[in-house]
């Protein structure tokens, strides 16, 4: 059992430190292959969208990101029910989408158990494009996607891994179980890897993506987005702020839902990453081993933001058994020894499982109007950005 309680900040990076700004041009970007090219669905692509290339200028991204977006109100709709990955903000827009397709569509499908292959338990994104030209070949008024629809009331209270069951809901009852069973909306499903294998097509570019996964993409072209990464502030002011801390004792670490190789180059490149200690780092590849631990023991549980293992791990380092931290009662530094500094609900939700109190900023997404929303949650500040950090715990400590 731990014996010595470290006193600790840890941050999100994203909308804390890093702009998400890149993510969420990718995840666009995915969405709109996924849609319409000919390795995914290939639909005909509608008037307000250019038509698939695996390299469009600026004004095309931008466009992109603004109809299947809807000028970034879909970002806020799933920012507000805690999904903190933007692998998962592809996956779930697209599936979405899927859905309704397959609503629509249905009448004019094969039923499941006539062409059982074309769904099922392996169904990923291979088998987009023989779904597609199923519809095309069967369809006089082709289907066409509504980006809108996706925020209606679907979600109910549904929070990060819980939309998966909603949308599963959403299916036409011969497709439920038998064609395609709930796991297919769920994070590390094939149909999920597929789309998280895009978006590192996408932010990694085509040599970024050979020199990581060792083999090119399947659409070459891509020229990546991980080079266009700024801070959120001006980089001075970001190390005389970590500095500060750092002076005054702070043990200073990271939890975040980027993976490694995606954390390090911004970080390193801004030079901030000697502010942070190493030990205190818990990226994604953490917790996705820690969770292929818990399944090869048959257990099914996402360890990703909200739920707190990437926090607490943070925190605790190897002071606990991973196992501990998994399942409540959740051991919890002592209180005024941590802070989690973060941007999103899935943060706030996280820190409250984990009895961390939570710091937020309002560099997020939704600016200066998430500041009710976090009051509301009961955060222990809301601040404009991490230069009041010190500030705030000269109140906290007076």
């Amino acid at each position: 059992m731990q014996t010595e309680y470290p006193r600790k900040i840890i941050f999100d990076m994203d909308g804390v430190i890093t702009s998400e700004e890149c993510y969420w041009n990718t995840a666009a970007l995915v969405v709109w292959e996924l849609l319409f090219s000919r390795r995914g669905l290939g639909l005909p692509t509608p008037p307000e969208l250019p038509p698939f290339e695996p390299a469009p200028d600026s004004s095309r991204v931008a466009a992109i990101r603004r109809v299947i977006f809807q000028d970034d109100r879909v970002i806020t709709f799933f920012k507000r029910r805690a999904v903190n990955s933007n692998w998962d903000l592809a996956f779930y827009n697209f599936a979405f989408q899927l859905v309704m397709l397959l609503d629509r569509c249905s009448s004019i499908l094969p039923l499941p158990e006539k062409e059982g292959h074309l769904f099922g338990d392996s169904f990923g994104v291979e088998q987009l494009p023989r779904l597609g030209a199923l519809l095309a070949s069967r369809s006089h008024a082709p289907w066409q996607p509504d980006f809108n629809a996706i925020l209606n009331g679907w979600a109910g209270e549904a929070r990060g891994a819980e939309l998966g069951a909603r949308l599963h809901a959403l299916l036409p009852e011969k497709y439920l179980a038998a064609a395609f069973p709930e796991h297919n909306f769920c994070p590390a499903s094939p149909l999920w890897e597929g789309v998280r294998r895009i978006f590192q097509e996408w932010y990694l570019g085509e040599n970024g993506y050979e020199a990581l996964y060792g083999q090119p993409p399947e659409i070459s072209g891509k020229r990546g987005f991980i080079t266009d990464e700024q801070p959120l502030l001006p980089v001075e002011r970001v190390k005389k702020t970590l500095r500060e801390l750092r002076q005054r004792g702070w043990v200073l670490g990271i939890a975040t839902g980027r993976p490694r190789n995606e954390l390090l180059p911004p970080l390193e490149q801004m030079g901030l990453w000697p502010y942070f200690d190493k030990g205190s780092v818990i990226t994604f590849d953490g917790v996705e081993q820690a969770q292929q631990a818990m399944e090869a023991k048959g257990e099914q549980i996402s360890l990703g933001k909200p739920h707190p293992f990437s926090l607490l791990r943070a925190y605790w380092g190897n002071g606990y058994p991973q196992e501990a931290l998994f399942c409540p009662p959740f051991p919890s530094p002592p209180a005024g020894n941590c802070y989690l500094v973060g941007d999103a609900p899935a943060d706030l939700l996280a820190a409250r499982a984990a009895g961390i109190s939570f710091i937020a900023v309002l560099t997020g997404h939704e600016g200066a109007a998430g500041r009710s929303l976090f009051t509301g949650q009961g955060a222990t500040a809301v601040l404009l950005d991490i230069t009041h950090i010190p500030s705030f715990l000269d109140t906290a400590k007076a």
